[in-house]
Parts: structure tokens; C-alpha cells; sequence
């Protein structure tokens, strides 16, 4: 991080609050110049109320990284979707492309397809996809995924007890207790659906972790 960069008073409050999660005494102190403070200004300040000079470093360096989550598709209340949207001051050079390629299959333990378009790359691996493309002045690397079973067995779940419903209630006809073919299919549909909402809360949040460890990693792997 280059120690002439200057931090306004809303950038040096935020700085605090991920350096201790609360409110301190030392963003209550923090009264930067018209030019804002430097990162060493800064650490002497948390230094006079006991927040080290490695938690303020680490809280700023986190600053300069912009991580967007978006809104998760959900399934019976569930998020069965997670994208992570890390934004970059320039494009990864082929070295840098290569070093997050490999990290992309270690996190996810997968060897995936690459593809380089132009100013575009890609990493896919089925539904988990990661793409580096311009935005704006910079670039955007975007991370996203869904978990692809949970359609099939929401169809499958649905359809069998929709079925059991019908025999239950008569709407279709059937040889020998319809009643009781009716419980079989809709205890079988309702343990799909169930199933398929029961994996979806732990899935979405070791993606999550995942990708936002990415986050984490890139700007390090940038030399940023």
C-alpha cells in the first residue's frame, strides 16, 4: 500500500471501525486536515488507544478493496446463488491471471476452463464461474455460482407431491388404497423438497467464504 496515500475523516472513521468492530475513541480523536491523514498519521493515533499499527494497516488495506455481493436466487427461502463482485484499479497481467488461476482450482479443487477474449478472462468450472473485465475505470473480477441440483429437485419434489395430493383427494384414480399411494409420493416429494432446502444455508456460505478469501487474496497477489 503507498504511504502517500491521504485519508478523508469518513475514510479514517471507517478505518477504526474494521480495525476494533466498534465506535473508538480514537475515530472520536481523529480530526484529519483538509488534505486527510496518512496511513502513518493514522497508526499513531490508534497507537495512543491501543490499536495496533498491524490491525489499522490490515483495516486499511481492506478499505482499498470494494467487494459487492449480490442478491442470492433463494429456494423456499434459502439462498441457492452466491456472486461476489471484486473491484481492481487495472488488469491482471498474464503472470497475475496465472497465479489466480491456480488458486481459483486449489479453493475450489477443480481444474476448470480458461479463456482469455481480448481484455476478457474466464475461469468456469459448471455453474461456478470467475470473469475479469473491465468496469468503469478499472476492472471487475466476478465470482458467481448456484447450486444446479436444486432445480431438478425442486421439479421432482413438487411433481410428487402434487401427485399425492391428487390420489389423495381423488382427482385421479388409481388400483388398490389410493390414500396410501397418495402419503407414499407426497412423503417422497416432501423429503426432496426438504433435502434440497436443508444443504442450501451451509453450500451458500462456504462459497461465500470462498470467494470473499479470493477477495482477500488478489489485491496481495496484485502486490497491492
Amino acid at each position: 500500500m503507498s504511504g502517500s496515500r491521504r485519508y478523508d475523516d469518513d475514510e479514517v472513521a471507517e478505518i477504526f471501525r474494521r480495525a476494533t468492530g466498534e465506535t473508538t475513541e480514537g475515530e472520536r480523536k481523529a480530526l484529519p486536515p483538509e488534505d486527510g491523514m496518512t496511513l502513518a498519521q493514522i497508526e499513531e493515533i490508534g497507537a495512543e488507544v491501543g490499536i495496533s499499527r498491524d490491525e489499522i494497516a490490515r483495516a486499511a488495506d481492506s478499505l482499498q478493496r470494494r467487494v459487492e455481493a449480490e442478491p442470492p436466487l433463494r429456494f423456499l427461502g434459502a439462498p441457492r446463488s452466491v456472486a461476489r463482485t471484486l473491484y481492481i484499479d487495472r488488469a491482471l497481467t498474464d503472470d497475475e491471471w496465472g497465479r489466480l488461476v491456480s488458486d481459483l482450482r486449489r479453493t475450489f479443487d477443480a481444474k476448470g476452463k480458461v479463456e482469455v477474449e481480448g481484455l476478457l478472462r474466464s475461469w468456469t468450472n459448471s455453474n461456478l464461474q470467475v470473469h475479469v473485465e473491465p468496469a468503469g475505470e478499472g476492472y471487475a473480477v466476478r465470482m458467481r455460482t448456484k447450486k444446479g441440483q436444486v432445480s431438478q429437485l425442486g421439479m421432482m419434489g413438487t411433481l410428487f407431491a402434487g401427485l399425492g395430493v391428487l390420489l389423495i383427494t381423488g382427482v385421479l384414480s388409481s388400483s388398490g388404497d389410493p390414500v396410501a399411494k397418495g402419503l407414499l409420493f407426497m412423503t417422497a416429494g416432501l423429503g426432496l423438497l426438504g433435502w434440497a432446502r436443508v444443504t442450501l444455508p451451509t453450500w451458500a456460505r462456504t462459497r461465500a467464504e470462498q470467494m470473499e478469501g479470493l477477495a482477500e487474496r488478489i489485491p496481495r497477489l496484485m502486490g497491492e
